[in-house]
């Protein structure tokens, strides 16, 4: 909710408001659990251009009509030519008309990749769109226009949504919309995007969700990592939106586990209710509103969300820094006075080796499980143990540290007081306030709001009473606890996951920079608020307690297994046949070092990088990949059907080539030699390794056909001009992902695809005719 200019106060008040709760909205759990059941397991895996992907279509079309809404479908060609390629896409267009043209929309994807069923992505979001259509029908007095965009090619570069954006009465009606995405199977749903001109759009999350969830420091964190969603490109229109996304559980994000049974009931039902009731406020707000800047915003809970905007932005932070550093100048004038400065210095120093000794033990402790191990990532499938063991090494290591201090001459001591955690700590607050302001402004909150509450409360708390500080200590540990805690327990458990798909060795000091980051915020309040005046009577049973738990946690994160049925190691395999050869060309890549293939499997395997020229080929992009050579795949699944280079008038060549698709689904990709790029082509290409290349996703049966001009090309110039034809599994692969036999399934899960080169100017071989009978 919009708290522009509101006192500090009033913000910090919000937090006792933890336990509020918000009325339901009339969505049905069992209506969208029956979606994603019909979509991801009775329909199942919906590449673009395959059956499975016209039924889900149909499915979907058909649900629509049956909640009253008008349906149309946009098929077109989508292009994108920043990334050089080209789309056959139908978009499900659903139009509920309001007193008003100007609508609110609620987007999905229907495809799926190849590889998987898409239960979470994007069964889920497409299940939550119907059944929220469902019950914004039921309601009467609808004020704005409600528009179900169900987009098609999501997985193949966002191009149903490029597509969207051309259609005039879509992009020119639509005033506001909530995308719902999944990259997991489980809660918490995360409204992790917003924007463009967001703050207003905002209020309603924060006014009428029943469940929100979500903080605005998740937009950092978006941004630096490999993925898009549609939202991505209606952003691009100026057309302010909502990005929900799935994020528990992300395990089986892009994998054969992504099934509808692992997708949490909760999940369903906390996000359907948080939508309906998004567009139920927006419903009775002015879409046609817009507001600058970005808004801050972050849960409580999960029952209360707070907004503001760059108004109450600036007055937090400058709030913030201002108080936080008149509280430090008290409580450090205090113990000054009280102590010296001298030991006021050596506490200082000691506090620095206390906090690189525990920072240096929590990345050694990783280290170790990591050397101990036979595998790179020996924590993956349970990481709840190794981030109890990092926080155990670390607090061991502070108390063993603060003990330590007995060894000081009595005379050098400072005071056993709560000023003294704050008179250290307030220092490395503020600047980490003022880096996150410069450096991160929607994640700033996360250090700017502790540090206001610290310097309302210090400053009000006398500091020469100790108890005084320790009960202001405790109102900064509830707002710090309230902000840190469940989000950085939920986001460990994503970085886990997201480094399990980086082609990356996870660095080990990625875990224990995250927990010594939310323990600078935490632990300093908690120390503050449990100092006593006077030392433990039996210190040594603590120190015993501590190590027991650093023992206990250590055992159970080394005896974890790696990787289960449930939380597989992610594997990839391609095979590639270059046009005339004896012989095609594998590789096997992952995370960790072994190959541990089945029986069956080509030999002669190794790390070397196999040459590939006809077309650029590379490498899996995995730290550890082997190659060999097997059988020839067989006959390409698309054919060349025609192929010109004709002399133009003055100088240069005109190209066509047309190439029909014998099953669906595949990628067709026209790579030109090396330093070639057309003057025209009806196709958008980019450079991709050095060549020109222009890709057209789920070819329609009829086929498709490349039309270029080149200047000062000769004919002759092109005869290394290759057609790329790729397809998810092998030839002859069992199952529905088309695998071979000899690839492990128990812990491992895998993405299978196959190209074949084709060189365009030598005409396929004539398939044999079957005997008349």
């Amino acid at each position: 909710m919009q708290r522009h200019g509101r006192t500090a106060v009033l913000l910090i008040a919000l937090f006792a408001l933890a336990g509020c709760s918000r009325p339901s909205a009339l969505f049905s759990e069992q209506n969208a659990r029956a979606h994603v059941q019909m979509l991801a397991d009775t329909i199942g895996s919906r590449p673009p251009g395959s059956h499975a992907h016209a039924r889900a279509r149909a499915y979907v079309i058909d649900q629509l009509r049956l909640f009253g809404y008008e349906v149309r479908l946009q098929e077109t060609d989508a292009r994108r030519p920043e990334i050089g390629r080209t789309a056959r896409v139908a978009n499900i267009i659903g139009v509920l008309p309001g007193a008003r043209r100007e609508a609110i929309g609620l987007l999905s994807h229907y495809d799926s990749r190849a590889d998987t069923p898409g239960a979470g992505d994007d069964a889920f979001g497409v299940a939550i769109s119907l059944e929220a259509a469902r019950v914004i029908a039921a309601t009467a007095d609808r004020q704005w226009t409600t528009l179900v965009l169900v987009t098609d090619a999501e997985e193949e570069g966002l191009m149903g949504a490029a597509a969207l954006m051309a259609d005039a009465a879509v992009r020119d009606h639509l005033g506001a919309y909530i995308n719902v995405e999944a990259s997991g199977s489980s809660e918490p749903t995360m409204l992790f995007e917003t924007g463009p001109g967001n703050p207003w759009l905002v209020t309603p999350w924060a006014r009428r969700a029943p469940n929100p969830r979500g903080g605005s420091f998740a937009l950092e964190i978006y941004r630096r990592l490999p993925n898009d969603t549609d939202f991505s490109i209606l952003k691009r229109h100026e057309i302010p939106g909502l990005n929900f996304g799935l994020v528990g559980d992300s395990y089986s994000y892009h994998t054969a586990r992504d099934t509808a049974d692992r997708l949490s009931r909760r999940a369903l039902r906390e996000t359907g209710e948080n939508v309906v009731g998004i567009v139920t406020a927006l419903q009775a707000s002015d879409i046609t509103a817009r507001t600058q800047g970005t808004a801050t915003y972050f849960d409580i809970g999960g029952t209360v969300g707070v907004s503001y905007g760059s108004t109450g932005f600036w007055v937090t932070t400058v709030l913030g820094l201002i108080l936080g550093s008149l509280a430090w100048v008290r409580q450090t004038r205090f113990l000054v006075v009280q102590e010296g400065a001298g030991r006021w210095i050596l506490g200082l120093l000691w506090m620095l080796l206390a906090l690189v000794a525990t920072v240096a033990a929590m990345v050694g402790a990783v280290w170790l499980l990591r050397a101990g191990r036979e595998v790179y990532h020996p924590w993956y499938a349970r990481p709840d143990r190794l981030f109890l063991m990092i926080a155990a090494i670390g607090t061991a290591v502070a108390w063993m540290m603060a003990r330590a201090g007995r060894w000081i001459p009595i005379r050098a001591k400072g005071l056993r007081h709560p000023a003294v955690a704050w008179t250290y700590t307030l220092p490395v607050w503020i600047a980490l306030s003022l880096a996150m302001t410069w450096f991160a402004p929607p994640a700033a909150y996360l250090w700017t709001l502790p540090l206001l509450t610290a310097g309302i409360v210090l400053v009000l708390a006398p500091p020469a009473s100790s108890a005084a500080v320790r009960a202001a200590s405790v109102v900064v540990l509830a707002v710090a606890a309230t902000l840190w805690l469940r989000d950085t327990i939920d986001l460990l458990r994503y970085m886990v996951a997201v480094f399990g798909r980086l082609p990356i060795i996870t660095p080990v000091y990625a875990y224990p920079a995250l927990i010594a980051l939310a323990g600078l915020m935490i632990a300093p309040p908690f120390f503050a608020a449990a100092a006593a005046p006077a030392p433990l009577l039996r210190p040594a049973l603590a120190t015993a307690l501590a190590l027991t738990i650093v023992a206990a946690s250590s055992i159970a994160a080394w005896m974890a297994p790696a990787y289960t049925y449930e939380q597989p190691l992610r594997r990839y395999a391609r095979v590639f046949q270059e046009p005339g050869a004896a012989r095609s060309v594998w590789q096997v890549g992952s995370l960790e070092p072994g190959l541990d293939l089945g029986e069956g499997a080509p030999g002669g395997w190794t790390t070397a990088t196999p040459e590939v020229t006809s077309i650029p080929w590379g490498r899996i992009a995995q730290p550890f990949v082997f190659s060999t050579s097997a059988e020839p795949l067989g006959a390409p699944p698309a054919a060349v059907t025609s192929y010109s280079a004709e002399p133009l008038e003055g100088g240069g060549t005109t190209l066509r080539i047309a190439v029909v698709a014998k099953e669906p689904s595949l990628s067709i990709s026209f790579v030109l030699p090396p330093g070639i790029v057309p003057a025209r082509s009806n196709l958008p290409g980019v450079i991709r390794a050095g060549r020109w290349t222009a890709t057209f996703v789920a070819p329609p049966p009829e086929g498709i056909a490349w039309q270029a001009s080149f200047a000062a090309v000769t004919a002759p110039q092109l005869k290394d001009l290759r057609v790329a034809v790729t397809a998810s599994g092998v030839p002859g692969g069992t199952g529905w992902q088309r695998l071979p036999a000899w690839l492990p399934q128990e812990r491992m899960v895998w993405t299978v695809w196959s190209t074949w080169a084709l060189d365009p100017s030598v005409p396929p071989p004539i398939e044999p005719v079957p005997p008349l009978r």
